[in-house]
C-alpha cells in the first residue's frame, strides 16, 4: 500500500495493479532512453554514445526480440524517439561525460534525424535537421511533441533556453521550418529554461513547461504566430525546480504537470518532484488543484539518510480521461486516479525486478537499481515503458477505468497520434 502525503493526495490503498506481459533487457546494456512504437516494432534510444537505437520485434508481446540496431554517434545520445506511419523521428543530443558517461569530444551539432522505416528492421536516414543557434539566440533541443494536423505532420521542439521550433515533417525527406518563436519567458541560470512543449488535442493551445516562469499556455490558433495567454502558473514554494512537462487529459480542461528534481550536484535533491493537477478552464490563469507525491517526496524523508545519485521524482506522463501513468525514477511506474482532480490518488505501482548487473550503470542517477524514465506509450490496451537500467517492459493495467486504455488504439503523452 502506498501512503500519499498529507495535503498531496489521499492515503487510500491502491485499487488496481500492473501485470507484466513482456520484458526485454536489451542485453543488459543499461542507459536506455525513450522508445517509439511502430506497429509490431519498438525502437529504444540510448542515453549514451556507446550503443545505438535498439530495434525489437514485439509481435509476441510476451517475448520481445531484438532484431537490429541503428548505430550511435560519438558524444551524442538518441535521447527522444517518436514514430508515425513509416517514419522514425530521433532527437540526438550531446551527452555529458560526467552525468551520462559519454565520450568527451568537441561540441557536436544537435539534430533531429528522420528515418524511413518501411523495412522496420533496417531504417534508412532520409534527412537530418540541425538544431542550433548562435550569437544572441543560443539554443539546443531538449524535448519534442509530434502532431498530426490534418494532412500535415508537425514537430514542435523545445529549444532551451527559451525558443520553440516548429517543423513540417510530412515529407521526411524534405522537412521545412514553419516557425521559430520566442515566447518571451525568463532566461537566467541553468534551470531557467523552456524544458518542454505539448499541444492540446484540438490544436488550439500550446502548453509551455518553463522551469522558472512556470506553466504557460499560448494561443496556437494563428500558427505560425503564437500568443502567450496570461502570466502562467508558478509552483510554490518558489525554490522548487518548476514544470518539467505537461500532458493534457483527454476531453477535460485539465493537465498533468510533472516536476523532475535531480540529486546534487546536478539539482536541489530531496524532497524530489511531484505531480500537479491543473485546471485550464481559463488558459490565461491556470489553477493548481492538487499535488501528489510518493512517500520519498515528504521533506521528513530527507533526514533519514543520504541519497547520492538517487532521485524519487516524477518524470514523464501519459493520460487517459481518468488515469495518469507517470514514470517516477526510483519509485517505479505509478498509476494515478485523476477522476477527481482535486483529490488524485495512487492506484497502482510497478517496480521491476532489477537485473543483477548491466554493462553501464547510470553515473548520475544510478544509485538505485530501478529508474523508470520514459513517457509511457499505450498501444492496443497495453503499456510500453522504459527503465533506464533494466530495459523495456510491456504491462497491462488492471483496475477501475482500465477500459479507457482500449478506447484509443494508440496514446502517448508526447504526441496526438
Amino acid at each position: 500500500m502506498l501512503a500519499a502525503l498529507a495535503g498531496c493526495g489521499d492515503n487510500l490503498a491502491g485499487t488496481g495493479d500492473f501485470q507484466q506481459v513482456g520484458h526485454a533487457d536489451l542485453g543488459a546494456r543499461g542507459m536506455n532512453a525513450a522508445l517509439a512504437v511502430a506497429g509490431d516494432t519498438v525502437y529504444v534510444g540510448s542515453r549514451i554514445d556507446k550503443v545505438g537505437i535498439a530495434i525489437l520485434d514485439v509481435s509476441d508481446r510476451r517475448h520481445p526480440v531484438q532484431i537490429g540496431e541503428i548505430p550511435g554517434d560519438i558524444a551524442m545520445s538518441s535521447r527522444e524517439l517518436r514514430a508515425f506511419d513509416d517514419v522514425l523521428v530521433v532527437l540526438r543530443l550531446q551527452c555529458s561525460p560526467e552525468l551520462h558517461g559519454c565520450t568527451q569530444a568537441s561540441p557536436q551539432v544537435e539534430t533531429i534525424d528522420l528515418y524511413d522505416i518501411r523495412d522496420r528492421a533496417a531504417p534508412v536516414m532520409v534527412s537530418r535537421i540541425p538544431i542550433q543557434g548562435g550569437g544572441i539566440r543560443p539554443k539546443g533541443p531538449h524535448e519534442m511533441y509530434l502532431r498530426r494536423d490534418g494532412d500535415r505532420v508537425l514537430l514542435f521542439v523545445a529549444s532551451p533556453p527559451v525558443l520553440l521550433d516548429v517543423f513540417d515533417i510530412t515529407d521526411p525527406a524534405a522537412p521545412a521550418l514553419v516557425t521559430t518563436w520566442n515566447p518571451g519567458l525568463r532566461s537566467q541560470g541553468q534551470d531557467d529554461i523552456l524544458h518542454s512543449v505539448s499541444v492540446s488535442l484540438d490544436g488550439t493551445q500550446l502548453f509551455l513547461s518553463h522551469q522558472l516562469s512556470g506553466l504557460v499556455i499560448a494561443d496556437a490558433t494563428q500558427m505560425p504566430d503564437f500568443t502567450v495567454l496570461g502570466s502562467g502558473l508558478d509552483f510554490t514554494p518558489p525554490a522548487t525546480v518548476g514544470p518539467h512537462s505537461t500532458v493534457e487529459v483527454p476531453g477535460r480542461s485539465l493537465v498533468i504537470v510533472t516536476e523532475e528534481v535531480y540529486p546534487p550536484p546536478y539539482g536541489m535533491g530531496c524532497p524530489w518532484g511531484k505531480v500537479r493537477t491543473v485546471d485550464t478552464s481559463d488558459p490565461a490563469a491556470p489553477v493548481q488543484l492538487a499535488e501528489i507525491g510518493v512517500p520519498e517526496n515528504d521533506p521528513a524523508f530527507c533526514a533519514t539518510g543520504t541519497f547520492d545519485q538517487i532521485t524519487f521524482t516524477a518524470h514523464n506522463a501519459t493520460a487517459t480521461r481518468d488515469l495518469a501513468f507517470v514514470t517516477w525514477h526510483a519509485a517505479g511506474l505509478r498509476a494515478i486516479d485523476v477522476s477527481d482532480p482535486v483529490s488524485p490518488r495512487f492506484v497502482a505501482t510497478f517496480s521491476p525486478e532489477p537485473l543483477p548487473s548491466v554493462t553501464t550503470e547510470d553515473p548520475g542517477l544510478g544509485g538505485a537499481p530501478i529508474e523508470m524514465w520514459s513517457t509511457p506509450v499505450i498501444r492496443d490496451g497495453l503499456i510500453y515503458v522504459i527503465d533506464v537500467r533494466n530495459g523495456l517492459y510491456i504491462l497491462r493495467y488492471r483496475g477501475q477505468f482500465a477500459g479507457q486504455l482500449a478506447n484509443d488504439p494508440f496514446v502517448e503523452g508526447n504526441s496526438n497520434l
